[in-house]
Formats: structure tokens, C-alpha cells, sequence
């Protein structure tokens, strides 16, 4: 057996990456948090409509359709199994972040 085999090999440049993958980028529930977020803070309101919170969306870059974030929200009405745990209540105006826990 060749000698010191239990040793790492020593590379004098540190870390090297290997393969070109992307960072993980945000889900449409992510992007939908964040808007509504922006939102109220911007205006002070707690009911939004899909097109408020999709211009909001769209003015911070979305990749995602109308379509998919209206289903999002729908979605949003029941809690998630992993964060953000933003829950919304559709509205006759539009939709709102739940109060209750």
C-alpha cells in the first residue's frame, strides 16, 4: 500500500468549483410573499388584487405568468409544508394575509 493514502490531496489555489450549476432560485410563492410584502409596506393597505400583486411581481423581474401566480394565491389559501408560511384569505376585493396563526 503506498504510503500516506489516509491524506487529503494538498491543492495550493483553495477550492475549486466543479460543474456549472445555478443557485436556486425563488418559487412563485416566494415571489408572491415578497410582493405582497412590498407592498403593504409601500402603501399601508392589507387587500391586494392578483394584477396589483402581479405588477409588483413583474416590476421586480418575475419568470412566472398571470395564470400561474392567480393559481399560486389560490393555492395560498391553504397552509404550506415549508416556509414562508404565508397563508392569504380571498376577499370580494382581492386577497389579504391571513390574521390567524
Amino acid at each position: 500500500m503506498p504510503p500516506n493514502t489516509n491524506r487529503r490531496p494538498k491543492v495550493a489555489v483553495g477550492w475549486i468549483r466543479l460543474g456549472g450549476r445555478k443557485p436556486a432560485e425563488a418559487s412563485c410563492r416566494d415571489e408572491v410573499t415578497g410582493s405582497l410584502t412590498t407592498l403593504r409596506a409601500r402603501t399601508g393597505q392589507q387587500v391586494f388584487t392578483v394584477r396589483e400583486g402581479y405588477a409588483e411581481m413583474l416590476a421586480a423581474g418575475t419568470r412566472y405568468a398571470e395564470s400561474t401566480v392567480f393559481k399560486t394565491k389560490q393555492r395560498m389559501k391553504a397552509p404550506s409544508g415549508r416556509s414562508p408560511w404565508t397563508v392569504l384569505e380571498q376577499t370580494g376585493a382581492g386577497f389579504r394575509v391571513s390574521t390567524q396563526t
